[in-house]
């Protein structure tokens, strides 16, 4: 019940920031962490038919963002209805016809619409004809496209309503659908070899070829993609490690690494997210550095402007938002590690790890085994052993992608 209360509180506060104007703009999509609060609704700028030349009809509806959706069809008379949520239209919408096709028959007779809940908007579109009617969003350099595809009721569906199916953007309860996208930093690498083994094995090199085992499990699974932090033996710095992570747009951090201590009969493997006095801190840093314009704004948030108190409030809401989302796949990270290989300690560990710091991505640091313990040394340099923990690791990603469409659809229309 805290947790939720916790939930609650801060998204009032966010919302709030949004309101007095203090954290700028935000952008939010459908299974990313690259939000802190949700920004004004979507303007309906246009309509447009487009008829081809099998008699169906494309209907495209001009935004200027993502919005989610619901489409219906209904009889008597025969109508199309699309809501679309937290969308307002700033003019009165006309029916656009492709002028090559306005001798032919139309499907579309006609075009209402209106304002719902206070926030919503429906169109209706009046048909001629009983219709099924399929709709995706597509996102383009000119803004956002809601198509609907139009066809008549008793026409079965040919090999070019299929093609045009595959042309179109995933959609996923009416919102643009894009792969949740995984950094895989796999630790140290270059001139810093990080722990070496006492049979002369370097950790950057078992870092990266679990991280390059990773991406290919990842790459293979419909809604993931992976990106390698570094792709081979080269140094990156660690805050450059998190500036390249959010480059790419990532919605999750992974840090890959083989432990070291004097004690060499220490084994087992160990999950680590951002503390939080490590988050603490670091938006303290992030609002203290004023002349890096990759540490000015967080997902659209321009911490230049507005109240100081209330950036500096929105910014640390935003970290514990996200060492929410961090522990939560550490969790899931470690119960899979579980099965594979011992546990150093059955909970999750918090510590200051320089790259777990991403203010905006839910970040971890795995510590696959303990590299300066002979025997899982042995077996951390073959593939055998390699492959177990890239699949374990997929796995616990795997569980947190499927928990997140899940909270993803909660929040849907209905």
């Amino acid at each position: 019940m805290k947790k939720i209360t916790n939930h609650k509180r801060r998204g009032f506060v966010l919302g709030l920031g949004r309101v007095l104007g203090v954290a700028g703009v935000i952008g939010t999509s459908a299974l990313t962490p690259h939000a802190f609060a949700k920004g004004r609704g979507a303007n309906l700028k246009s309509v447009a038919v487009h008829k081809s030349t099998n008699g169906k009809e494309r209907i495209l509806f001009a935004l200027d963002k993502s919005v989610r959706h619901k489409i219906s069809t209904l009889t008597s008379p025969d109508r199309v209805v699309i809501d679309f949520i937290d969308t307002s239209s700033k003019g009165k919408l006309k029916l656009g016809r492709n002028s090559a096709n306005n001798n032919q028959q139309k499907m579309v007779k006609n075009l209402r619409h209106a304002t719902r809940n206070t926030k919503d908007f429906r169109v209706v579109l009046d048909m001629n004809e009983k219709v099924k009617a399929a709709s995706a969003l597509k996102s383009t350099e000119n803004g956002y496209f809601l198509e609907v595809a139009l066809s008549p009721y008793n026409t079965k569906q040919n090999s070019a309503q299929k093609e045009i199916k595959k042309a179109i953007s995933a959609v996923t309860a009416g919102v643009v659908s894009r792969p949740m996208t995984i950094a895989i930093d796999a630790g140290h690498g270059g001139r810093d070899p990080g722990a070496i083994g006492k049979k002369g094995t370097k950790e950057k090199h078992i870092a990266l070829q679990i991280a390059k085992r990773l991406k290919k499990k990842i790459d293979r699974q419909p809604g993931l993609k992976a990106v390698l932090i570094r792709d081979g033996d080269y140094y990156i710095s660690l805050r450059k490690r998190i500036k390249k992570a959010r480059k790419h747009r990532a919605d999750l951090f992974i840090s890959i690494h083989a432990d070291a201590n004097p004690d060499t009969r220490l084994t087992g493997s160990s999950v680590y997210i951002l503390s939080q006095k490590g988050a603490s801190s670091e938006a303290a840093k992030w609002l203290a550095n004023r002349e890096n314009s990759y540490e000015d704004k967080l997902a659209g948030a321009d911490l230049h402007r507005g109240n100081k108190v209330v950036s500096s409030l929105l910014l640390d809401l935003s970290l514990e938002d996200t060492i929410d989302k961090s522990h939560e796949i550490a969790r899931d990270l470690l119960k899979e590690l579980g099965s594979v290989n011992n546990l150093l300690r059955r909970r999750v560990e918090s510590a200051g790890f320089v790259v777990l710091k991403s203010p905006d991505i839910p970040s971890v640091l795995v510590e696959t085994a303990f590299i300066s313990n002979a025997r899982e040394e042995k077996r951390l340099k073959t593939a055998r052993h390699q492959e177990k923990l890239a699949t374990a690791i997929f796995k616990g990603i795997r569980r947190y992608q499927v928990a997140s469409i899940g909270r993803e659809s909660d929040t849907q229309y209905s």
